[in-house]
């Protein structure tokens, strides 16, 4: 006899699953892996960042509404919530400006607000205090300090009195007078703020364990609007220690972008010629073209250094871009030469998902996929132009 039930998700389950279709439809889902070293290389050089960035002044923003959240804690009020309702009132207050998180679906609150967006980037750019032995502070753990009942003594972890704990956030400047009003704001950084700033980036160390600067730490205040790339000359110029593997990432994120030509040629000669499906031949069209714009820089690419620089890449990832570099060093054209090491990579990571797979699972994932809205291949892009962005706001800054 058959049941029935309810099930019930929830918030967080929903947001992932939003998350996930989002990134399905804009066509960011990471199929083969060349995520692993778009992201690798962006954390190297370009340590806290995230996509998700937009402007920097929200590095400030995220402790100022803490600190309002402690000042002005009451009774049946969880901190939490309070943080939301201000960030929510944040999103209001800068409506109008270029990079407002939130902005295009305001008034719907949003599921990755500036506190989770910046998060790391506190902690990274020391804007975080360690807790002795136990790291750096969570939101968790901030959000549990401000959660004791404002009518005893507010305490820490440790159950030392909160009064004479040290505030988690470190040395950031005080809010301007108009922080607290119900004005409009803007990401205009003061005079303070940028000079506070600038010297917490310029001591952002690589995350390679050398000790030395970071690349972001190298940019603060230069000009950088004519570079297209993180690997552009103007860049290179400014790279130091970091310069080879910066050209070597140049050279890594063409690779990937033919091998990411390659995935979606694959996927639309299986379409056609194995499950017999009406589809145009637009992505095996864009492959010649991708390979003859990024075939010299990918055949430059130092493997075995490359490999290093990865640090333990998934052995069927490693295969794919090994064999891709292969093909294009011997000039090959047939994207099928090479499938079998993308179907193994692709299934290792996405499993029934995996589009080139030879199953029924396969043939309906191929069968939803459509090879014109699916964006022609370009290299990665390590952050760049979210970097560049979030660095114009200290351009000049001594």
């Amino acid at each position: 006899m058959p049941s029935f039930g309810i099930t019930y998700l929830s918030k967080e389950a929903l947001r992932d699953a939003r998350r996930f279709m989002s990134a399905d439809q804009t066509g960011v889902r990471d199929e083969i892996g060349f995520l692993i070293v778009h992201q690798r290389y962006a954390d190297r050089f370009f340590p806290g960042t995230s996509v998700l960035h937009t402007r920097l002044r929200y590095i400030l923003f995220v402790p100022w509404l803490y600190a309002d959240v402690r000042a002005t804690r009451s009774r049946g009020q969880k901190p939490v919530d309070l943080i939301a309702k201000g960030e929510h009132r944040l999103t209001e207050r800068l409506l109008g400006e270029a990079g407002v998180i939130g902005g295009r679906v305001w008034p719907t609150p949003i599921d990755q607000p500036p506190s989770y967006v910046y998060w790391t980037a506190l902690q990274q750019w020391g804007l975080l205090r360690e807790r002795g032995l136990r790291g750096l502070w969570s939101r968790a753990q901030v959000e549990r300090l401000l959660a004791t009942s404002p009518t005893t003594s507010l305490r820490d972890d440790d159950e030392q009195p909160f009064e004479r704990a040290t505030w988690p956030f470190a040395g950031c400047p005080d809010p301007p007078d108009d922080w607290r009003s119900a004005d409009k704001l803007a990401f205009k950084l003061s005079k303070k703020e940028r000079t506070f700033l600038a010297a917490q980036l310029r001591g952002v160390k690589s995350t390679v364990g050398t000790n030395e600067r970071s690349l972001l730490a190298m940019l603060v205040g230069q000009q950088l609007g004519a570079a297209d790339h993180a690997w552009s000359p103007q860049i290179l110029a400014l790279a130091q220690h970091e310069r080879d593997t910066l050209v070597r990432a140049g050279q890594a994120a063409a690779l990937a972008a033919i091998g990411r030509a390659a995935y979606a040629a694959q996927v639309e000669t299986l379409k056609a010629e194995l499950d017999k499906r009406g589809c145009s031949d637009c992505q095996r069209m864009a492959l010649p073209k991708v390979v003859r714009s990024w075939g010299k820089s990918a055949r430059a690419l130092d493997w075995d250094a490359f490999i290093v620089d990865m640090k333990n890449l998934p052995a069927p990832v490693s295969d794919a871009l090994a064999q891709t570099l292969r093909w294009v060093h011997n000039g090959r054209t047939d994207p099928m030469e090479i499938e079998p090491a993308y179907r193994r990579a692709e299934e290792s990571r996405k499993r029934r998902r995996a589009r080139l797979s030879r199953t029924q699972d396969g043939a309906d994932r191929r069968l939803e996929w459509n090879e014109e809205e699916h964006g022609l291949a370009t290299p990665l892009h390590y952050r760049w132009h979210n970097v560049k962005r979030l660095l114009a706001d200290l351009e000049g800054v001594k």
